[in-house]
């Protein structure tokens, strides 16, 4: 007679397991009921207006959009180098002075939580004034012009790569520095022959990463007085003149997809 094949039981959820799927589940409870109570608050327009709204503007809007205004192409091939010298400038200076400063927010580096929280906290700092807060800043400091979002985008660079930078730096190997000390280097040598080597690669597909944001962040701040393709963008949008309109912005995606197609392709081979 066959033996009856043994039954086999599933384990429980270790504690850790159950901890964090009721996590999760609070989690997402959280956000819809964030998303809901966010919705009945805000006062939105009525679906009526909306649909007036494209009923007596966007048929003109996309008939100007349809058939661009190549007469101002010039204009247009004009401002956006602007905005891609302003771009490559602003990144240039955020990664320059981000790189140093991410070393006081590696922990692994400082060796502690406590002594890396006054670098982090001034990384966070600098990151928490938006782009175009500093634009018009330095519109009133320095006047109307590239120099104005050059420097809006390379301080606020700095917040963000210097975060990042810092992120790689404590994701590092270990091995290399021990091997260094164990064998009578100091600091200064860890720190150019394990760490540098280490983190160059991804920080330079971060700082190409943050380029792309800046080639678009570029054309936002002009609209404020800070130079780029920005200002006549929003000229144009001022007066109605969609057909202009058209030309600026076709001009604008044709740079940032062969831009992000080159970042792309770079970043590929770095990483």
């Amino acid at each position: 007679m066959a033996q009856p094949a043994p039954v086999s039981t599933v384990p429980p959820r270790p504690p850790r397991v159950r901890r964090m799927l009721v996590l999760q589940y609070l989690l997402v409870i959280g956000l819809i009921a964030i998303t809901i109570i966010a919705w009945f608050s805000m006062d939105l327009p009525t679906f009526q207006r909306v649909v007036r709204g494209f009923q007596t503007s966007l048929m003109r809007v996309i008939n100007g959009l349809l058939n661009p205004d190549w007469e101002i192409l010039p204009l247009a091939w004009r401002s956006m180098l602007e905005t891609l010298f302003m771009a490559i400038l602003g990144t240039f200076l955020g990664a320059v002075l981000a790189f140093p400063l991410s070393f006081f927010g590696a922990r692994n580096l400082l060796g502690s939580n406590a002594a890396s929280l006054p670098g982090k906290t001034v990384l966070v700092g600098i990151r928490t004034f938006p782009e175009i807060l500093l634009a018009l800043i330095f519109v009133a400091a320095a006047g109307p012009g590239p120099t104005a979002g050059i420097m809006a985008m390379g301080i606020h660079s700095i917040g963000f790569l210097g975060k990042v930078f810092a992120d790689v730096i404590e994701g590092i190997d270990p091995g290399p520095s021990e091997a260094i000390r164990a064998s009578g280097g100091n600091q200064v040598q860890v720190f150019l022959f394990a760490v540098v080597p280490q983190v160059i690669p991804e920080v330079m597909s971060l700082v190409l990463y943050r380029f792309e944001i800046n080639l678009r962040n570029a054309a936002v701040l002009g609209m404020v007085g800070a130079g780029g393709i920005g200002l006549p963008l929003i000229q144009r949008i001022q007066y109605r003149l969609w057909d202009e309109v058209a030309t600026l912005l076709f001009m604008m995606v044709a740079f940032v997809i062969v831009v992000d197609a080159i970042s792309s392709f770079l970043r590929r081979r770095l990483v």
